[in-house]
């Protein structure tokens, strides 16, 4: 179904994307650590950033001096509510000697916490979209099986069925129910149509459906819809 195609296109898209991200962020901290310089510092203020939905967090402010005794200022780029730091309290800090102002707190939140996230997102969105893309390969490569060596049979139409466990941009398709009995072990199968983006009750009006039905594995099956007439394009 090609809408699945688009949506497993899309998550694994930003999937891998997020991926990528994850792979330069941790690469640009480790660079920097690589060649930064590192000295003690103390937090001597917490900023507060407010939420719109209220409450709020707060960043340590830390004071540090450098190799050549410069005083800098720098606040975390990581911010917790409660505070995690209070005012007192010593932490070690990176820097480069050419620009002291870029500093970074030595935390293991500072360091890895965005290429965790994004690692993070970006798995669970690449697994989702990759395995919508990888059944639908199989779905593509058994439809074409059964194109070319499926056994046709006239399955008997059960009606009409609005599938409401698939949503796309708030609407669901319909999808048309027939059900066919193995003529050798005389076991009766249900089958269902791809998704339908009209209601089809109108052009449905028959009997029998023709379905494409591997006989060795009956759960491989194409029900055909052909005789549908095509979806119009707003």
């Amino acid at each position: 179904m090609k809408i699945l195609w688009i949506i497993g296109g899309i998550f694994l898209v930003v999937g891998l994307g997020l991926l990528g991200g994850a792979f330069f962020a941790w690469r640009s901290h480790a660079n920097f650590a690589a060649h930064a310089l590192a000295t003690d510092g103390v937090v001597v203020d917490l900023s507060y950033s407010s939420s719109s939905k209220g409450g709020g967090t707060y960043y340590p402010v830390v004071d540090f001096h450098t190799a050549d005794g410069r005083e800098v200022h720098v606040t975390g780029s990581v911010g917790s509510n409660p505070a995690s730091y209070a005012r007192g309290d010593h932490v070690r800090v990176l820097y480069e000697q050419a620009n002291p102002e870029r500093a970074r707190l030595d935390s293991f939140s500072e360091a890895w916490m965005a290429s965790l996230i994004m690692g993070g997102l970006g798995s669970v969105f690449s697994l989702i979209g990759g395995g919508i893309v990888g059944v639908q390969v199989r779905n593509r490569k058994v439809r074409a099986w059964l194109r070319q060596n499926g056994m046709r049979v006239q399955a008997k139409f059960d009606g009409v069925d609005y599938d409401t466990s698939l949503k796309v941009n708030g609407r669901s398709p319909w999808r048309l129910l027939c059900q066919w009995q193995h003529p050798v072990t005389q076991k009766v199968y249900v089958f269902r149509s791809d998704a339908i983006w009209f209601d089809p009750t109108p052009f449905a009006k028959r009997d029998r459906l023709d379905v494409l039905v591997n006989a060795d594995n009956p759960k491989q099956y194409e029900v055909d819809i052909s005789f549908l007439p095509a979806p119009g394009k707003l």
